[in-house]
């Protein structure tokens, strides 16, 4: 059973060790699938908002459901120039992200850039 109270540090800490989590990608777009699965003891789940329509009602659902039942949830967004997913994924409170099509540094250097934030004073 996955451990609720583990935060993002400690998981990636364990992934790092050689503990193995088990986890499922999720094409039905379903939040009471995903609250299920949740529910089952795996320890992550991963919304997959490349592949087929997917509004961020029913997105926010979905990682609300994965949380509740106790696992780590990511989000396959449509690319390393899709800056308004990643946004809407953290925002949402997705534990991560997964960022197709990274095959160099200078992608991935590039998708590091749009999660962040610029804030800029109105005076």
């Amino acid at each position: 059973m996955p451990d609720a109270a583990l935060t993002g540090g400690e998981f990636k800490k364990q992934l790092r060790a050689g503990t193995p989590k088990m986890g499922l990608f999720l094409n039905a777009h379903s939040p009471t699938v995903a609250e299920q699965l949740a529910h089952s003891g795996y320890d992550w789940l991963l919304v997959d908002t490349q592949h087929g329509p997917m509004n961020y009602e029913k997105l926010s659902a979905m990682l609300s459901g994965i949380s509740n039942g106790g696992a780590k949830s990511m989000v396959r967004v449509g690319g390393y120039d899709d800056r308004p997913g990643i946004h809407q994924a953290l925002d949402l409170g997705a534990d991560g992200v997964l960022v197709p099509y990274i095959n160099t540094a200078a992608p991935s250097i590039r998708r590091s850039a749009r999660a962040r934030f610029i804030f800029r004073s109105a005076a």
